[in-house]
């Protein structure tokens, strides 16, 4: 009796676990400022305000963190990265890359599939957003709709790591600090 009682929680727990691993859509936002997120008029004022202050905290400490100033123009563009005003995870004298926009947490706060804000960035040459994690979020500002399964749905990682370059034609590697 006792082991037919354990295969029928295995087989329970396996279904549970399955369900829980089925794609859903997440809707947020991708919005530069905190104004231009108020001017859309999609959200309450102190949402927009309160993503985009957790999103500013969470890019101190998620996003890319580079060797130099110059690797970190050669992914991100001139001009467009700085060292942190608070202590990053990857330690000090690294230069990441300047916050260009943030993604709303998930506007369905009842949706299983939730995402948090998100500091977002725009690599060199290029017009899409992408997260900390360096996946493509959006191509614009405004309304986004993306799988659960979809890289841009993980929270970015700490970097604890900074990253180097190799030159021309060399992979970027990481580095122990």
């Amino acid at each position: 009796m006792k082991r037919s009682l354990a295969v029928t929680l295995v087989v329970m727990g396996t279904a549970a676990g399955v369900a829980g691993c089925q794609d859903q859509v997440i809707d947020t936002a991708v919005y530069q400022s905190v104004d231009e997120c108020i001017d859309a008029r999609m959200f309450a004022p102190e949402k927009c305000e309160a993503d985009f202050k957790q999103a500013a905290a969470s890019h101190e400490k998620t996003a890319p963190a580079f060797a130099s100033k110059e690797d970190c123009e050669a992914d991100f563009g001139a001009g467009q990265c700085a060292q942190p005003t608070q202590q990053h995870a990857a330690g000090s004298g690294i230069f990441m890359p300047l916050m260009m926009g943030y993604m709303l947490g998930s506007v369905m706060n009842n949706n299983a599939a939730n995402v948090g804000p998100q500091a977002l960035y725009r690599q060199n040459g290029r017009a899409d957003f992408v997260n900390g994690n360096g996946a493509r979020v959006a191509g614009a500002t405004g309304p986004v709709k993306f799988s659960s399964n979809s890289p841009a749905a993980r929270p970015p990682a700490v970097q604890t790591q900074t990253m180097a370059r190799g030159g021309f034609g060399s992979r970027a590697v990481a580095v122990s600090s």
